[in-house]
């Protein structure tokens, strides 16, 4: 036991030194790509929501996190944008039909993804990847917004492109360092779809650089002149939704705080479980029964003896206490007369009663008793008994 305190001991203040380590330590940068309205890390876009009133002034903001077809159905709107930034917008069919009625009543669409889903198929579009870690350099095609040096990006922004393009709908507006399209517009009536092909510009990581929150205020200028933007965050809801239980512990400090705790509860128990032992207890025999115990060693006594005369006299003398007793019948004479007052009283045949009467009278005069006419007498007292308790208890 003693040792068993040593390792607890131990243990317990290494464990304990960790926690406080662990709850002591600087939060770690989340570099998880949410793009969330919501979200302040690298990859969310809490400044983008919060300051896009500086490119549209007079537009009033609002998130929306429902479908499309439910934002927009049987509504209508006037000089508003829909805007979604997500890192992939899957858009159905139905969804799209409901952004071209949209658009052809003077409204825009701006969407800044890596993967449009089903609808790139329709607008003979296809979106890759230079794969470099670097990133790429960027510029515009319009002469008012293009810069002699291309801009600069890190962490891979802006390496995405649009490799299949049917130049016959669709307006080039910037172009990567190889000449390769990643900002387009097509026209739908009144309004356009904005289509870019990177969401990471609009992240705060990339807004809290000078030249990258320059162009993404350039791309997002051409929307300029509306008065409603739809910030849509069905499609990072989409995204970000997760059924793993752990994430939401290590998420929350004070959750995972709680975990740990948990799990140092757990490791104390099974150490102090180790040393503990059950002390084991005896199974105890049932009571015996020394009235039988009593009756086997009186019957191997009389059996050892071979005294069958004394254990005959002994049962016609308990016999003749039960019929004084329960019968009230006087036992001291046994004549003729006896066997009729027996068959009177308990009800026995005649037969059983002479037989009993004949023993009660012969036995006490003989000198010796064989083994035989011991077990007649046994066995016609216990005939008696049988018959009497049949009928009932008779007294009179």
């Amino acid at each position: 036991m003693k040792g068993y305190k040593i390792y607890l001991i131990i243990g317990s203040i290494l464990i304990l030194f960790y926690l406080i380590a662990q709850y002591n330590k600087p939060t770690p940068t989340n570099w998880a790509p949410t793009y969330a309205a919501k979200d302040k890390i690298p990859y969310g876009t809490y400044i983008l929501y919060h300051r896009i009133k500086d490119i549209l002034p007079n537009a009033t903001v609002r998130q929306s996190e429902a479908a499309i077809y439910n934002t927009l159905k049987d509504k209508n709107f006037n000089k508003t944008v829909y805007l979604i930034i997500a890192q992939k917008a899957e858009i159905s069919r139905t969804d799209f039909d409901q952004l071209v009625h949209f658009m052809q009543a003077g409204n825009d669409v701006f969407i800044a993804s890596y993967d449009l889903g089903k609808i790139e198929k329709g607008l003979k579009l296809q979106a890759v990847s230079t794969m470099s870690a670097e990133g790429s350099t960027l510029n515009f095609t319009n002469p008012n917004l293009k810069t002699e040096a291309n801009y600069g990006f890190e962490r891979g922004i802006g390496t995405q492109f649009y490799n299949k393009l049917d130049t016959n709908k669709a307006t080039i507006l910037g172009l990567n360092g190889n000449g390769k399209p990643n900002f387009i517009r097509y026209n739908y009536g009144k309004g356009y779809l904005y289509l870019i092909a990177e969401p990471g510009f609009y992240t705060n990581f990339n807004l809290l650089n000078k030249y990258g929150a320059e162009y993404a205020a350039k791309t997002l200028s051409y929307l300029q002149g509306n008065t409603r933007v739809i910030f849509d965050e069905y499609f990072v809801r989409q995204e970000n939704t997760t059924t793993d239980v752990l994430r939401v512990f290590f998420k929350h400090p004070e959750l995972k705080f709680a975990y740990y705790m948990g799990i140092f509860s757990l490791i104390i128990f099974v150490l102090y479980e180790i040393k503990r032992r059950q002390r084991v207890i005896p199974i105890a025999d049932p009571l015996s029964n020394s009235s039988l115990d009593f009756v086997h060693v009186v019957g191997s006594v009389y059996y050892n003896e071979r005294n069958n005369l004394d254990l005959a006299l002994k049962k016609i003398n308990y016999f003749m206490e039960h019929l004084r007793s329960r019968y009230y019948l006087k036992t001291n004479d046994i004549d003729s007369k006896f066997a009729q007052s027996l068959m009177d009283k308990t009800g026995i045949n005649e037969a059983l009663a002479k037989t009993l009467t004949k023993y009660f009278v012969e036995i006490p005069k003989m000198g010796d008793l064989s083994d035989t006419q011991l077990i007649n007498l046994n066995e016609s007292i216990e005939q008696f008994y049988k018959i009497t308790q049949s009928h009932g208890t008779r007294t009179v």
